[in-house]
């Protein structure tokens, strides 16, 4: 009870950190969004490149990247979840910086339902009759908000298909996530690199002493919140970290309306709603399949 007390304080921790992370974009907002994220990258495999090397790890690392080489199938999901992870990464940073952090939220919310219809589509998974439910209520919302804005809230849509390919993608390789984090981050390097160099029109002499220390711990920032998420599941079971999930997408929100002062129309309003509503019924349905679990 201990250990799985001590994973959900970590999970706690992990998702507030998430959700504050829009405040650390948004001080980078003056930045280009493509460098931003480039310099992200860049950070990243640096930041985790350190890592191994003050953890000690260097042989598993080594054995694992070598098994990872040796299956194709696992090399190839790989290759492709660093494309959804990176397109996520852009797409959020994209969204904070230019007065989006409300639509990015909502991709947030949805991530985890778009997971299950991914599942079903994809892995043929039986879908209870809660998840159903809470899967049509959600297109209703969704169904809502392009008709009260006129348009398909892209950025969600992005944020939420991007992760759910990802985390679809991570489950045909067993990498440890440090070495996930450092294979993922390599794999968009060189193009992150080639972008700044040939075609950046700013470097870092041109920003600010904060902005620069902000782009340089950037990668401290991704890794942190990831590598406490991988000690959070080996501690107490996933679906019950599942239920604290929706703490980081209710901070980005808060902070959205009330410090960047974005704001809610009455017709988005209406479509958080039946996505709020999608998200109950599906936190019940969990709940009570663990009751049924427990109880056997």
């Amino acid at each position: 009870m201990k250990k799985t007390n001590l994973g959900l304080l970590i999970g706690l921790i992990t998702y507030l950190m998430w959700g504050f992370l829009s405040l650390f974009w948004k001080l980078l907002s003056g930045v280009n969004s493509y460098n931003t994220f480039s310099y992200r990258i860049v950070f990243t495999v640096i930041t985790m490149l350190i890592y191994m090397v003050l953890s000690g790890n260097t042989k598993r690392y080594q054995t694992e990247l070598r098994q990872l080489f040796h299956n194709k199938k696992a090399l190839g999901a790989m290759l492709f979840a660093s494309i959804m992870i990176a397109i996520n990464w852009l797409t959020y940073i994209f969204a904070v910086s230019h007065g989006q952090a409300t639509e990015a939220s909502l991709g947030y919310y949805i991530m985890p339902l778009v997971s299950i219809v991914l599942s079903l589509a994809v892995l043929h998974e039986h879908l209870s009759r809660s998840m159903v439910i809470a899967v049509l209520v959600a297109l209703v919302g969704v169904g809502l908000l392009i008709y009260n804005t006129g348009h398909l809230p892209l950025i969600s849509v992005t944020l939420a298909l991007s992760f759910g390919i990802y985390g679809l993608l991570k489950k045909e390789v067993t990498l440890s996530s440090d070495v996930a984090m450092l294979v993922e981050s390599a794999v968009i390097t060189p193009f992150a690199l080639i972008y700044l160099i040939f075609f950046a029109k700013e470097s870092m002499v041109d920003y600010s002493a904060m902005e620069n220390t902000l782009l340089i711990i950037s990668g401290v920032v991704t890794a942190i919140p990831l590598l406490l998420f991988a000690e959070a599941v080996k501690r107490a079971p996933l679906n019950i970290i599942g239920f604290i999930q929706y703490i980081n997408p209710t901070i980005q929100l808060l902070l959205a309306i009330f410090l960047f002062g974005e704001g809610i129309t009455q017709g988005e309003l209406s479509g958080f709603a039946f996505i709020w509503l999608a998200i109950i019924i599906f936190s019940l349905g969990q709940v009570n399949s663990l009751r049924k679990k427990a109880s056997k």
